[in-house]
């Protein structure tokens, strides 16, 4: 029972002082000025304090950036969820999926994503015109109020809970179109969706 104790005691004390070196890491001005300078630099300094993982996914959830370096290129997956970051480089290519639920974001530029865009209950007001979303898009209980013309979403789209009123005629929509919720009363004949329209 002793030498458990002991173990439990060393394995608190390692990570109090991981913990506090992190911490001094953070306050110092070397480690701060990196997040504000361009990339490769920023993202060798992701990857050195564990934000990108062995795969390249990029994990900024909860995180206090308010922007992103440009140009930005992600391997994996963003995960930007609860966070403060409120704009995406212009120059911006993530290969896999794009999670900015419940951040600040306020605006997506036209970026090279490569599966789904989640900007469930973000700031989101702006979608670039001519935007292709190769999976699905949720706008959920954002208060963007129109939707760009020439948008294509190979996946479902999700549109419960928004102030758009009406959807452009040229909308393109692979999976279900999830009306439920919206203000959108009528679907112009030029829409295309191969899935169901849910209302």
């Amino acid at each position: 029972m002793k030498r458990f104790k002991t173990y439990e005691r060393q394995r608190v004390i390692r990570s109090l002082i991981v913990i506090a070196a992190v911490i001094t890491l953070s306050l110092t001005p070397g480690f701060a000025n990196a997040f504000n300078k361009k990339a490769p630099h920023f993202v060798d300094t992701l990857k050195l304090h564990g934000y990108i993982d062995s795969y390249g996914n990029l994990r900024l959830n909860n995180s206090s950036f308010i922007s992103l370096p440009s140009p930005l290129n992600v391997d994996g997956f963003l995960d930007m969820r609860r966070s403060a970051i409120k704009r995406l480089p212009q120059e911006l290519t993530v290969k896999g999926h794009l999670d900015a639920s419940h951040s600040q974001l306020t605006r997506l530029p036209k970026a090279d994503i490569g599966g789904f865009i989640n900007l469930t209950g973000s700031k989101v007001t702006v979608l670039p015109a001519g935007l292709r979303v190769n999976g699905d898009l949720s706008l959920v209980d954002t208060p963007i109020s129109a939707l760009p013309r020439r948008l294509n979403v190979q996946g479902n789209l999700y549109l419960g809970n928004t102030q758009v009123t009406s959807l452009p005629p040229d909308l393109r929509v692979g999976g279900n179109l999830y009306l439920r919720g919206s203000q959108v009363s009528v679907i112009p004949d030029t829409v295309k969706v191969t899935g169901r329209i849910v209302r």
